[in-house]
């Protein structure tokens, strides 16, 4: 067998384990180290092994004598020899290895590493069929999500998985160093019930010295060349042969240290793994880094691109004259900001205030602010957005001012009065329509959080009906209008004014808190296929717009984008899914919640713990305090997580007064679609008849199937209807929600029950049972009515002889019954473990 591979993906370990198996079955095995000529060991390596062949000069006799002292080592089994680095072996010994393995006096265990030249001998060996070749790649993405989970032993952040991903790209060795390094640092730690990576992700001692034994035998100009992309890759190519031999970069990219990637309009120069660029970096003196840094940053000036400016300024921001470059590095704080990097736009945007001397004040002030704002700072944020007033001279900069102010006091400080007045005043000294029509749109989206969302939909429909509006009022009067009319259960509407605030969105380029446009229209959206009962187009938006933002720095709205999938998850019936992302979402949130959304995600996440019936889980949630409640809007959902909460305590009259409680406060705010929720958890409650007729008026004002599948479930389950229940049931199914369509299937058997139709309460049962198990084992009152009693000692007699294959009347010969007797017991062993055939029985028996 010869394993090939790239380094770290695990070679030596496969091999080691595959003599180990060997050893077990009674069979010899011996273990070297490859070695090039210039060792200790330049003849015979493999030989050297053998004490008995002595010390022989002559090749052939050398050869000889190896293989017979082989072939007596055996001692009647067959040899396994192992070999690591086998590209590495001398002539001789690759020769020696041949000859056993062509005369099978020995069979081979190699590793070869993939890229390195092998000798023509070990090639020979898979190209023959003398040993098989087994290819080792890096681990895919998501292998190494599984791997690193299974190790932590619980929920890694997604942002924490993309970061090992991008520094390890799937190198097993540097992952395990990494996560080393990262656990014994602290770096790598636990928060709440999810591992974070905070900080900088350092290589640790001993895989710095793998890296640099990698990049060994370097000449003056490679060295230089590694430099400079460690400092700043990738790099053009022709900017790559401005400043050094571009012979070098052949050398290089030959000997697998660097890659050349041509897009088809630029060839770029990358380093061939990320974590080159670390150990290269920490081998440069600083002082010659600065130098360089200010090299490479001339480079991309005078910048055409966002990008040029960017990489630019975070060179500048580190070379020996920061301070020389303030306007430059002010315009770079406000692109980052404008690329959710925040924190390099605080450190750029402090640069430039320290080096401006009051010149282009405002701009880095107002970059500032929103970046620690971005950052969970609002202390400081005030601070910051007191210290930028006197350089607000003109109307923009005082609007502009004023919302990034206004948001930090709403978001972070919660002084929600404070903030609406703030805008209300700017609205009103505005010197023209555009710049009061964006403070307006902003306090749109104001009102929204505070419980006002016909005031939010109303107040941007406005907005966006007036002619000439900015790019930039028209995304936040389409993010206050779609939210609202979401809640308001206008789909379609809100959908539309969805597209055209993204549409705006990308108009926009550095205009301030477009992070937050681009949360508000994420949450509009998804708010609106969710309320309509669209859960299949949740889902698929959630994932693409998760992933989208993998793709981004890391930024506060990780969690919210988390958050989202979890969200959808619980919607489609998956609620151990749903933990696993919603507890990533509090985590993060905790943290730093510039949006708002803290409240709401651990409300979603107290919900789907107590439908799991974790009671206690929900109710730490609920008490651990540090949420703010100025976010009205989510209020309801807040109620209905105590609801559920007392629901899996068995506490059905409180559970039921909280979820009327939240239908009432969504209802005064407005929130119809909203409303028409808790409303149908009463229903679920097993409280139909309170709210039948709310439910009815509702379903003829929200927008969707959805609403209206809530009204026909009231009604069937007022009155007992065990038929309209199964096909309500079946509506829920189709629109993806299958934890409604549990539900609902539960309440149709037990319609069914007390109607004393067995055989159709059986169907049902079995429906809501298999449902159940789709939903990964949820728990709600409604299931908790149909619990599964335990099978009579003749009940489980006959299913034991159904699962050994018998048939009915055979069963019946057997046990000296009627074959109708048989079938009754089988049929209410069928309605007990929540089955339907012959064929789930043996699986449900084993459950049971």
């Amino acid at each position: 067998m010869v394993i090939a591979g790239p380094a770290g993906v695990g070679k030596t370990r496969l091999a080691r384990e595959a003599l180990a198996v060997a050893k077990r079955g009674g069979r010899v095995t011996q273990w070297a180290a490859g070695t090039s000529a210039a060792a200790a060991i330049p003849l015979g390596a493999v030989a050297h092994l053998l004490p008995s062949v002595g010390t022989v000069s002559d090749p052939l006799t050398l050869l000889q004598r190896a293989g017979a002292a082989i072939a007596e080592q055996g001692n009647g089994h067959r040899l396994v020899i192992g070999i690591d680095d086998a590209h590495l072996l001398d002539e001789l010994s690759v020769t020696l290895l041949h000859q056993l393995t062509l005369t099978r006096t020995a069979s081979v265990v190699l590793t070869v590493r993939t890229g390195e030249p092998a000798p023509d001998p070990v090639v020979t060996l898979w190209k023959n069929g003398l040993a098989d070749r087994l290819e080792l790649a890096q681990l895919p993405r998501a292998e190494l999500e599984r791997l690193v989970t299974g190790v932590l032993g619980g929920v890694v952040d997604s942002r924490t998985i993309e970061r090992l991903w991008r520094a390890t790209r799937g190198n097993v060795l540097f992952l395990r160093e990494l996560v080393e390094g990262g656990c014994e640092t602290g770096a790598l730690r636990m928060r709440g019930d999810v591992w974070r990576w905070e900080g900088r992700m350092e290589p640790t001692p001993r895989l710095r010295e793998i890296v640099r034994a990698q990049l060994g035998g370097l000449g003056a100009d490679e060295r230089t060349a590694l430099e400079l992309l460690a400092t700043d890759e990738p790099l053009g190519l022709g900017r790559v042969a401005s400043l050094i031999n571009p012979e070098v970069v052949a050398v290089l990219e030959r000997r697998g240290l660097v890659t050349v990637v041509n897009s088809g309009w630029r060839a770029e120069v990358w380093l061939a793994h990320p974590i080159y660029a670390t150990v290269v970096r920490d081998q440069l003196p600083e002082a010659n880094a600065c130098r360089l840094r200010r090299r490479l940053a001339n480079t991309h000036l005078p910048w055409k691109r966002q990008d040029d400016l960017l990489r630019a300024g975070l060179l500048l921001l580190d070379s020996d004259q920061p301070g020389a470059h303030a306007s430059l590095l002010a315009d770079a704080a406000v692109h980052a900001n404008a690329l959710l990097d925040h924190e390099n736009a605080a450190r750029m945007a402090q640069a430039a205030i320290d080096g401006s001397d009051g010149r282009d004040g405002m701009r880095a002030h107002l970059a500032l602010l929103e970046a620690v704002r971005w950052q969970g700072q609002p202390d400081r944020a005030e601070q910051v957005a007191a210290t930028a007033a006197p350089f607000a001279t003109s109307a923009e900069d005082r609007s502009h001012l004023a919302v990034v102010r206004a948001l930090n006091l709403f978001f972070g400080l919660g002084q929600v009065a404070k903030a609406e007045a703030i805008l209300h005043k700017a609205a009103a000294d505005s010197a023209d329509n555009q710049t009061c029509r964006h403070t307006s749109a902003v306090h749109g989206v104001l009102a929204f959080f505070a419980g006002r969302p016909q005031q939010a939909a109303e107040s941007g429909a406005e907005i966006l009906a007036s002619e000439g509006v900015s790019a930039e009022a028209t995304m936040w009067a389409s993010s206050a209008t779609a939210a609202g009319l979401a809640a308001r259960g206008r789909i379609t509407e809100a959908l539309s004014a969805v597209e055209g605030g993204w549409a705006a969105l990308s108009r926009c380029t550095i205009e301030p808190e477009m992070a937050l446009c681009r949360q508000l229209l994420a949450h509009g959206e998804l708010s609106a296929l969710l309320l309509a009962g669209r859960v299949h187009d949740a889902v698929a938006r959630a994932t693409k717009l998760h992933e989208w933002c993998m793709t981004q720095p890391q930024w506060a709205g990780d969690a919210l984008a988390a958050a989202h999938v979890g969200w959808s998850a619980l919607a489609a019936g998956r609620p151990r899914t749903a933990v696993r992302w919603l507890s990533e979402a509090v985590a993060g949130l905790s943290q730093i919640d510039p949006g708002g959304f803290g409240q709401l995600c651990i409300a979603l996440l107290a919900q789907t713990h107590a439908q799991l019936g974790d009671a206690a889980a929900a109710r730490r949630l609920l008490d651990s305090g540090g949420v703010g409640h100025h976010c009205a809007v989510f209020e309801p959902e807040w109620l209905l997580a105590e609801a559920w909460q007392a629901a899996a305590e068995d506490r059905i009259c409180q559970a039921t007064d909280r979820a009327l409680r939240a239908a009432s406060v969504a209802a005064g705010m407005g929130e119809r679609a909203v409303e028409a929720q808790a409303l149908h958890t009463v229903v679920r409650l097993g409280r139909a008849s309170q709210v039948v007729g709310r439910l009815r008026q509702l379903a003829g004002q929200v927008e969707g199937p959805l609403v209206a599948a809530y009204s026909a479930h009231a009604q069937a389950a007022a009155a007992n209807a065990g038929g309209p229940l199964d096909e309500v049931a079946a509506e829920f199914e189709v629109m993806g929600a299958r934890l409604l369509a549990t539900d609902a299937a539960a309440h149709a058997a037990a319609a069914h029950l007390r109607a004393g139709d067995r055989r159709r309460a059986a169907a049902s049962t079995a429906r809501a049972a298999s449902l159940a198990r789709a939903c990964e084992e949820i728990r709600t009152p409604a299931l908790e009515q149909l619990a599964p009693r335990p099978l009579t000692s003749r009940e489980g007699e006959v299913a034991s002889l159904v699962v050994q294959g018998m048939k009915n009347q055979a069963i019946a010969e057997r046990l000296v019954l009627s074959v109708r007797t048989v079938e009754a017991h089988l049929a209410n062993a069928y309605a007990k473990l929540g089955i339907s055939s012959r064929a789930e029985l043996a699986r449900a028996l084993r459950a049971d």
